[in-house]
């Protein structure tokens, strides 16, 4: 049950983060590079849900996203 609900959890965080950055008309690989990763398989990967977001990652993406903590991760 807990990973049902964890996966459900990061699908929808995934799908936040995507529209977050549609909103502002930037690539995965513009997202990578801002977080420090060299390419955009990470970010792909966590829009998707398949792979989770860290902690220390949320107030740069929120910063380049130009929105809140809920707005990534929910209320």
């Amino acid at each position: 049950m807990f990973d049902l609900d964890m996966q459900r959890t990061r699908v929808e965080i995934g799908k936040r983060i995507r529209r977050l950055r549609m909103e502002k008309d930037l690539t995965q690989g513009d997202l990578a590079a801002e977080l420090g990763h060299s390419s955009s398989t990470r970010i792909n990967q966590i829009e998707l849900g398949r792979l989770r977001l860290y902690a220390e990652e949320l107030p740069r993406l929120c910063d380049r996203l130009g929105c809140a903590l809920t707005d990534i991760v929910g209320e």
